[in-house]
C-alpha cells in the first residue's frame, strides 16, 4: 500500500486515470457509489457471521486494490472500533441469553458477545469499503457523481460544502485554543472550565456564521445561483461494467450466506 493524496475529498480537478492510481480509483465514481451503497445494505442486514466475515475480507481486500495506507487507515478504524469495544463490553450483559461468565453478580450472555461481534464486522467492513472506494475521489468528481445518480441538488451542495469547510472550521477552533493556552487557561473538571469551553463553542459558532455570509457573498459576485454546475464529464467503460458486475457478484454471495443454516 503507498501513500494517497493527503487530502483528496477538497482537491479540484478533472476526474481521470492517472498512471500512478490504484485500480479502483480508475472505477468511475457512479459504479463506485453505486456499489459501495448496495454493499453496505448487505452487510448491515447480514446476520449470519460468516457472512460478515467475507465481507470483511473483500472490504480488506479492496482496500488493498485501493492501495490505502496500511498505518493512516487503521489509526482511522481505530476511532470508531473504541466505541465497538464499549459494546462488546456491555452487551453480553445487557441482553438476555445463556450465561458464560459471571461478574459483580452479573451474569455475560453468549447472545449478547455475539450480537457486540456482528456489530463490529459490519461497522469495520462497510467504514473500510467507505474508504476504498468513495473517500478518496475529489470533491467534484463526488458532486459529479451524485448529481448524475440524480441525488437532491440540495443535498449534494451541503454534503461539499461540508467536506470543503469542516477543515477551516478546525482551524478556526486550533486558533482560539491557542489564544486560551496564551492566556494560561488549563482545563480542570470545574465551573470555570466548563463556562471557558461554552464560550468557546459560542464563540466558533458565532465566527462560523460571519465566516458563511462572507462566503455567500463571495460566491453571488461570482454568479452563484443555488444551482451545482458540473465540470466534469464522465464515460463509462468496460472496467466500469467489470467493477460492477464483480461487486454485484460478491455483494449477492453476502446476501445468499445468510439464508444457508450453519450446524
Amino acid at each position: 500500500m503507498s501513500e494517497a493524496n493527503p487530502n483528496p475529498l477538497t482537491s479540484i480537478g478533472t476526474f481521470s486515470a492517472g498512471p500512478n492510481q490504484s485500480l479502483v480509483q480508475k472505477v468511475d465514481p457512479r459504479a463506485r457509489i453505486v456499489c459501495t451503497v448496495l454493499f453496505a445494505f448487505a452487510v448491515v442486514l447480514s446476520d449470519q457471521l460468516i457472512a460478515l466475515i467475507f465481507a470483511l475480507v473483500m472490504s480488506i481486500l479492496m482496500a488493498c486494490f485501493a492501495k490505502l495506507t496500511v498505518a493512516k487507515t487503521l489509526k482511522q478504524l481505530a476511532a470508531m472500533d473504541m466505541f465497538m469495544l464499549y459494546l462488546l463490553l456491555m452487551l453480553p450483559f445487557t441482553v438476555p441469553g445463556y450465561s458464560f461468565m459471571t461478574l459483580f453478580g452479573f451474569s455475560a450472555s453468549w447472545q449478547g458477545l455475539e450480537q457486540g461481534i456482528k456489530i463490529t464486522l459490519k461497522a469495520n467492513a462497510v467504514v473500510l469499503m467507505l474508504f476504498a472506494t468513495v473517500t478518496n475521489l475529489p470533491s467534484s468528481a463526488l458532486g459529479s457523481a451524485l448529481q448524475a445518480l440524480k441525488v437532491s441538488n440540495k443535498l449534494i451542495q451541503l454534503l461539499l460544502f461540508t467536506l470543503r469547510y469542516l477543515s477551516v472550521i478546525a482551524d478556526e477552533y486550533q486558533r482560539l485554543r491557542r489564544s486560551m493556552r496564551a492566556r494560561a487557561f488549563v482545563m480542570r473538571f470545574n465551573w470555570h472550565s466548563w463556562k471557558t469551553i461554552g464560550n468557546l463553542i459560542g464563540m466558533l459558532l458565532v465566527r462560523s456564521i460571519h465566516r458563511s455570509q462572507r462566503i455567500l457573498k463571495a460566491m453571488k459576485c461570482r454568479g452563484y445561483n443555488g444551482q451545482l454546475v458540473s465540470y466534469l464529464p464522465m464515460r463509462w467503460q468496460p472496467l466500469d461494467s467489470g467493477f460492477c458486475g464483480t461487486m454485484a457478484l460478491l455483494t449477492a454471495a453476502i446476501t445468499a450466506v445468510n439464508f444457508i443454516h450453519f450446524s
